[in-house]
Parts: C-alpha cells; structure tokens; sequence
C-alpha cells in the first residue's frame, strides 16, 4: 500500500478518536440518577429540619389582667407577649408526577415534631416586689403534613439542576387530646391551645444532584399558615390577650429518590 494511503487511514482514525472521546467522557461522568427523571410516576423519602414560631396578634386590652369566672384577679398586668423561635424535625415520604420535562406534581406526606412556646411578662404582683414574673406556655405539636406541591425545574446542566416549587398543605395535630385535658387544673396550669388542623402555602427553592442510582435534592421552603390558629373557646390567662396566631416555619428539607 502506497505512503500517502496510510496517511489518510491514519488521518481518518485519528479524527474518528477525536469525535469519540469527547462523547465517550460525557457519558462517562454523566450521571444517571437512577432513571427517575424518565419515569412517569417515582417515589423516594425525605428529612427536614424545622425553625418554627408564631406570628402573634394581641387584643385591644392584651395587658388587663385576666379574670378567673369566679372574679377573682388571676394575674397582674402583662407588659410582653412573644413567641421564640423553636426547633423541630421530621420525616417524610415523596410520590412525584412528572407533567412535562421542566414540570412535576409533587406529594409529600411527612410526621413533623414541632413543639413551641409563647412567654408572657408580668408586672409585679404587689409594690414590694421588684421583679417581674416570666411565665412559658408550651404548645404540644406532633403533626402529619399533606402538601401538594408544584415542582418548575430547569434544563438539566451536568449533574444538576435547579427547580422552584409551591403549594400549599394541610397539616393534622395527632397530639393525644389527653395531653390537652387541663379539666380542674389551677389557671397557671392551664394550656395555650390549638386547633387540630390547619391549611398553609409554602414556597421554596433547590436542587437536583444526580449519582449513579438515585437523585438527591437539598430544598430550603418558607411555610406560611391562613386562619387563626388559636383555640379560645375555653378563656384562660394564656389565651385572653390573645386574638390571633399563625404560624411561620423556615424548613431545610433532603429528599432521596
């Protein structure tokens, strides 16, 4: 074979190699992410950690002591009521819909412990006192969340991408009502109550990193309840200066699917 044949062989797989490898490295640090972007319907589950506090809203008289039914002055004068921020966790499941290739339905059922206080302060209860009294209420929270979310990702870049989502929920107190029985308890043993359920909207941000066999998703959400919170029907010197609570969390979640 002549010279200038084996050049252009040569020339040719050359330039063949050159075409390949850069094709052959992509597929080769691509992640696949277990498939779960091509299937209809998958599923996976999830941790969060919660910052929780109430948004409060106080009555016109909030810091006229409270009267027992009886007549008697249960407390003196408030003169602060607050609700600091409360840590809590949970752990949840995921069933997601894919609508479109930037768009999914998603559902993410999860058991949250979430407990949270509000302190109250009080004026000396006569004049030869000097120091003012800090009484803390505890709200009992164990909740089951129903979200129903929209997830609006973007174009896959490498082996991640990022999406935004909102929805909104219904989340279901399943504290024992026995740990609220406060039948025949005196007044500053009495406890700030809630309604069993609520409906909130939450709104967030993260991301999709893919590996080998599963996608992992770090998502950062900010939740905010509608309605009133508040459980008044039995007036007590926790729930009178009250006349409104929502509740506001920062929730950092990871979900594995």
């Amino acid at each position: 074979m002549k010279p200038l044949s084996w050049i252009s062989i040569a020339c040719a797989l050359s330039l063949s190699l050159l075409m390949v490898l850069p094709t052959s490295a992509q597929q080769r640090f691509q992640r696949w992410g277990g498939g779960v972007d091509d299937e209809q319907l998958h599923f996976g589950f999830s941790f969060h950690y919660i910052n929780a506090d109430y948004k409060i809203t106080l009555t016109r008289d909030w810091q006229a002591p409270f009267q027992a039914p009886n007549g008697n002055q249960i407390a003196d004068s408030l003169y602060s009521v607050s609700s600091p921020i409360y840590h809590g966790v949970g752990l949840g499941l995921l069933a997601d819909v894919k609508i479109s290739e930037n768009a999914n339905i998603r559902f993410t059922p999860a058991l949250v412990f979430s407990n949270k206080t509000v302190n109250y302060g009080y004026t000396p209860y006569t004049n030869n006192s000097n120091h003012d009294r800090q009484l803390t209420a505890l709200v009992r929270a164990s909740y089951i969340d129903l979200p129903l979310l929209f997830k609006f990702k973007s174009d896959r870049k490498g082996n991640y991408r990022g999406y935004l989502i909102g929805g909104g929920k219904y989340s279901i107190n399943v504290v024992s009502s026995k740990r609220y029985d406060d039948t025949g308890f005196a007044p500053v043993e009495k406890f700030l109550k809630t309604k069993p359920g609520y409906f909130s909207y939450e709104a967030g941000i993260g991301f999709d990193l893919y590996f080998d066999f599963f996608k992992m998703a770090p998502e950062i959400k900010w939740v905010q309840s509608i309605g009133n919170l508040l459980d008044a029907r039995e007036p007590n010197m926790y729930n009178h200066p009250i006349e409104r609570m929502m509740l506001r969390n920062f929730q950092i979640s990871l979900f594995f699917e």
